[in-house]
């Protein structure tokens, strides 16, 4: 079987998790940190992929939830989350 994903030893393992889920409004020069550590990391395709097809919440591969739906609005992507805001 193979793993569509491999995430050996990314840099966010080497910091505190709950940086990578800002709340709304938080300030741009912490999304911009947060995105200088994805940028660095050697899972940045893997992990954005990962986000644009199972998170809404959180940066992901350096992407934003905003920036990750308008990707899925492009490839015609719904998450379940998303059709339950909709509904």
């Amino acid at each position: 079987m193979r793993v569509p994903y491999n995430f050996e030893n990314p840099l966010c393992r080497e910091t505190a998790p709950e940086l990578f889920f800002p709340d709304k409004g938080e300030d741009k020069t912490h999304i911009a940190l947060i995105k200088s550590i994805c940028g660095r990391c050697p899972h940045l395709a893997e992990c954005a992929e990962w986000g644009i097809t199972k998170e809404i919440h959180g940066i992901w591969g350096g992407l934003a939830p905003v920036e990750r739906r308008k990707i899925r609005m492009k490839r015609r992507i719904v998450l379940p989350e998303e059709e339950e805001e909709v509904a």
